[in-house]
């Protein structure tokens, strides 16, 4: 496949760029525990997120600028939320729904990296832990008792 965009890791600094997106896709099928490998692959792609949380609805945050040849530029966030693992940018912008697409592509292609990660999902409500270990995704869950608020 040939690639359009040539996507790199913004800072805190690129938040700006950001500011009024929304989601364009979400990140499809990467395989079991899509949300675990996605972080995975994009630790792999791009490094540390901006940030990370306890919160299973905002777990990580990276800011990605994709520019191509003709010098198109365009930013995307990758996340994961309320609806799982997905990509963000101008969801109005056909550069930034391609730039996207291709970025699954990059994402279905690349290795996981191990890491562990324990928060909390609310909707549960229920303790998480999750990460890679040697290659291979986990995931455990365990209901937080009725007093939890």
């Amino acid at each position: 496949m040939s690639t359009r965009f040539q996507f790199t890791a913004q800072g805190e600094e690129a938040k700006k760029a950001v500011m009024g997106t929304s989601k364009i896709r979400n990140v499809g099928d990467l395989g079991k525990h899509t949300e675990v490998l996605c972080l995975g692959k994009m630790m792999t792609l791009f490094g540390d997120p901006i940030y990370i949380t306890e919160d299973m609805e905002d777990q990580y945050e990276y800011i990605l600028l994709a520019k191509d040849m003709q010098g198109t530029e365009v930013y995307l966030t990758v996340y994961n939320g309320p609806s799982g693992a997905a990509i963000g940018g101008n969801a109005h912008d056909e550069d930034s729904k391609a730039a996207a697409d291709e970025l699954v592509e990059l994402l279905k292609g690349a290795r996981a990296a191990d890491y562990d990660w324990e928060g909390v999902w609310t909707d549960g409500p229920c303790e998480i832990k999750m990460g890679i270990k040697n290659g291979k995704p986990y995931w455990e869950e365990k209901e937080i008792e009725d007093d939890w608020e």
